[in-house]
């Protein structure tokens, strides 16, 4: 799972579409964020000498003639090489007068962290603005980056108003899973169960279960009943992501908590009678010493699920 998310930011650093990096996918997933990596430093390193010229021509002229000659000369492809470089203090005082799309633009090509500590001074209402108009645009790798450089409360205020499925895709992005947590911690239930039903009206159960596996124990066990509260076929969908990605460890410990009619109804689904399910998810709650959960087994499914866990429930 780790592996299919660093492919899909390698793809968007590339400029290209994930199918066409489809041959990395038995490729580790540190593998493939190294090389993410080192092509974005390279393509730095080509030009810093450049982008250092720039930035020091443009902290010799007031701010707002920099601003606006970086407005008609600049790409924010540019734009922002040359931020990365800038003194922060100046870099900031540029920022205030530059406008609220073009920043947007620079943003999508800036990395957060090497521009770390040119955001930690920029006002907080001028995150939130750039935010929002990011999420509008759906600069979802963007928002995910940024993720880890702001601070908790801003990037909550830059999600408040998005959608489930914005929500989603910026968590999907996220580059520091520290900083992921602490925001899903802050986000309330009501918005988190929009996200799960955006998975479930989207398709896009593989993201959700990728936020699942990227948080901490503590936030699982917030989610993983929200996706239980599913309908029948939401369910379903979920545990075939699950058990395709071997996502059990991540979401088993949660599961172990919920009541005997929950249990009940996401144990005896239609999608758990697939060959090796239960029998892996028995394995695993062995393996993590879950026995009050086998022990409870028995007891929730019914007997073509009994049949379906088989010799593993058995030698319980």
């Amino acid at each position: 799972m780790a592996n299919r998310v660093e492919i899909l930011k390698l793809a968007e650093v590339l400029g290209v579409d994930e199918d066409e990096l489809s041959s990395l996918a038995p490729v580790p997933a540190d593998d493939i964020r190294t090389v993410r990596t080192a092509v974005g430093e390279q393509i730095f390193a080509q030009h810093e000498t450049r982008f250092r010229r720039i930035a020091k021509l443009a902290g010799s002229v007031p701010a707002p003639l920099s601003a606006k000659i970086a407005q008609m000369a600049l790409s924010p492809l540019l734009g922002a090489r040359v931020a990365a470089v800038m003194e922060p203090s100046i870099a900031v005082k540029l920022a205030g007068s530059l406008a609220t799309d073009y920043l947007a633009d620079l943003s999508v090509a800036l990395d957060p962290v090497r521009a770390e500590a040119i955001i930690a001074r920029i006002p907080d209402r001028m995150i939130q603005e750039v935010g929002a108009l990011l999420v509008e645009r759906r600069e979802y790798f963007a928002l995910g980056r940024f993720v880890s450089v702001i601070e908790p409360d801003a990037a909550l205020e830059v999600v408040r108003d998005a959608s489930g499925r914005d929500l989603l895709q910026v968590a999907l992005f996220a580059d520091d899973l520290e900083a992921l947590d602490a925001l899903v911690k802050r986000i309330d239930d009501e918005r988190l169960v929009d996200a799960i039903r955006a998975a479930q009206e989207e398709a896009l159960y593989d993201d959700a279960v990728t936020l699942v596996v990227s948080v901490s124990p503590d936030s699982r066990e917030r989610l993983v009943p929200l996706i239980a509260a599913l309908d029948a076929s939401g369910v379903d969908a979920f545990a075939e992501s699950i058990h395709r990605f071997d996502a059990w460890h991540a979401a088993l410990p949660a599961l172990a908590n919920l009541d005997a009619e929950v249990l009940a109804s996401v144990a005896n689904s239609d999608a758990t009678l697939a060959d090796g399910m239960l029998p892996r998810m028995i394995e695993v709650a062995r393996e993590l010493s879950l026995d009050d959960l086998v022990d409870r087994l028995p007891q929730v499914l019914d007997a073509a699920h009994v049949k379906a866990a088989g010799k593993a429930l058995a030698a319980h």
